[in-house]
Parts: C-alpha cells; sequence; structure tokens
C-alpha cells in the first residue's frame, strides 16, 4: 500500500493544531469550536482550494465545499453559545436547524437527480438523523466529566472515522475529518499549562455533527457502504446510555463510553471492509 505523502498529511493537521494552540490556548475552551471551523478550513484551502462562498455554492453546489461550510458554521456556532450570545432552547433549537440545514445543503446537487422517493430517504432521514445525533451529544456532554477525557474519545472517534474513509478510497474526507479530531486534541492538549479543558454540551453538539456528516458524505461521495455508514452513526446514541453519576468517576466514564462508541464503530469497519 503506497504511503501519504507527508507534505499533505501536515496540510491537513498543522491549520487545526495551530488554530487550536493558539485559540484555546490563550483565550480559553470556549474557543474550541472557532479553533476547528479555521482549522477545517484552511485544510480544505491548502489541500484543495479556498472553498467557494455559500451564495456562488447555492448556484453551483458541492458537497466537498458545503461540508466545510457546515462545519464552519457548527464551530462558531458552539463558540457563540460558549460566550452565552444563544443558550438553553434557543441554543438546541439553532443547533437542531443547523444540522438538518446541513444535510439539505451538502446533499444539494446529488438530490437534483434524484427521485422524490431518495429525496425524501436520504436528506429527510439524513436531516433527521442529524438533529438527533446532535441533540444527543449535547445531551451527552452535558452528563459528561468535566475534564479532557471526553475531548479524547470525540478525538478518537472522529480518528476511526478518518480511517473510515480512507477505507472507503477519499483521501479528501479523510484528511479534514483527521482536521477536526486534531482541532480537539490539540486543544484539549492545552490543559498542560491551562486550567483544566472541558468540553461543553454545544462543543458535544458540534463534534457529534460533523461526525454525522462525515460518515454520511461517505456513503454518497466516497465508497462507504450504507449499511456501514448508518452503524457508524448511530455511535453517538451510545454517550447516552452513561448514566450522569459516571461522571463521578471519569475513568469510568470513559470505559463506558469506549465500549458505547467501539462497537457500532467495530460493526462499521467490518461492513466497510468486508
Amino acid at each position: 500500500m503506497e504511503l501519504p505523502d507527508p507534505i499533505v498529511v501536515l496540510k491537513g493537521a498543522l491549520p487545526p493544531i495551530a488554530a487550536a494552540l493558539l485559540l484555546v490556548g490563550t483565550l480559553g475552551a470556549r474557543l474550541h469550536g472557532l479553533a476547528l471551523a479555521v482549522g477545517v478550513f484552511v485544510a480544505f484551502w491548502l489541500l484543495k482550494a479556498q472553498p467557494a462562498w455559500p451564495h456562488e455554492l447555492w448556484a453551483q453546489p458541492d458537497g466537498r465545499q458545503w461540508l466545510v461550510w457546515a462545519l464552519v458554521a457548527a464551530g462558531v456556532l458552539a463558540t457563540l453559545e460558549g460566550f452565552r450570545v444563544l443558550r438553553g432552547r434557543v441554543a438546541a433549537v439553532v443547533a437542531a436547524l443547523l444540522a438538518a440545514g446541513a444535510v439539505f445543503f451538502v446533499l444539494q446537487k446529488l438530490a437534483l437527480r434524484w427521485s422524490n422517493a431518495d429525496v425524501f430517504l436520504h436528506v429527510g432521514g439524513g436531516g433527521l438523523l442529524a438533529v438527533l445525533a446532535t441533540l444527543a451529544g449535547r445531551r451527552s456532554m452535558a452528563n459528561a466529566p468535566a475534564t479532557t477525557l471526553p475531548a479524547v474519545v470525540w478525538s478518537a472517534l472522529l480518528s476511526a472515522d478518518a480511517v473510515l474513509l480512507t477505507v472507503a478510497r477519499s483521501g479528501l474526507l479523510a484528511q479534514l475529518c483527521g482536521a477536526c479530531a486534531a482541532a480537539v486534541g490539540a486543544a484539549a492538549g492545552t490543559a498542560l499549562w491551562r486550567r483544566p479543558f472541558a468540553l461543553g454540551p454545544a462543543d458535544g453538539g458540534c463534534l457529534a455533527l460533523a461526525h454525522v456528516l462525515f460518515v454520511g458524505v461517505g456513503t454518497h461521495l466516497a465508497d462507504l457502504p450504507k449499511l456501514a455508514a448508518f452503524a457508524a452513526a448511530v455511535a453517538p446514541f451510545g454517550l447516552l446510555l452513561l448514566q450522569p453519576t459516571a461522571a463521578k468517576r471519569p475513568a469510568w466514564w470513559g470505559l463506558g463510553a469506549g465500549l458505547w462508541l467501539g462497537v457500532p464503530m467495530a460493526v462499521a469497519f467490518g461492513l466497510a471492509l468486508g
């Protein structure tokens, strides 16, 4: 198997790491979403080209570029909530609307060629799954321990997504997903010199949406089997099985999170490789 070009790997990994170290390392965990947004945007720019502006994509849609803008919007929304510009149910509703809209725009070009039944299944069903996963990510982080452990878990999940997309023969999607994982991991690493780092509910929703979008796009714009994508997409719901009392014992929470995320991801890899 041909080894990846180290220059290409650095183009995807360095922007999110630098953004996380600069923004989160100097101004705190509330800028984690913005660091992810900046890192993914710059990584796509270096790997491919500057993403077209949304008004340009409306006329000439491109799923990969809409994916970048969806992640940027999710990161900015998480940052606004971190600074309490949005809060409570209003923030949850806006996050849910963003999740549904992200699926619509990412699949916009493909939907033009689909039948009404396929549009209902993939756009409607995919949008509903993205909304539920976003809400599940928010709820799970509200009950998670206020340590770096949840960030490590999410970084590991997104890293697994990147490997899954590599199996699906999409180097660009794998690199972008790896950029998200790098942003989360580097942000958590700032706890070494700042006060303890912890993800909030908004970050959980942002990362759950990123996870669902990547595996969903993998089945439409790459070679990821639909059943494998679905198995991976439901992984964040497993975090809801962890009781709030588990947060008092971070090690047990991490063990449970690894189990409930690992089982569906193992199924996804089995289906993708098979």
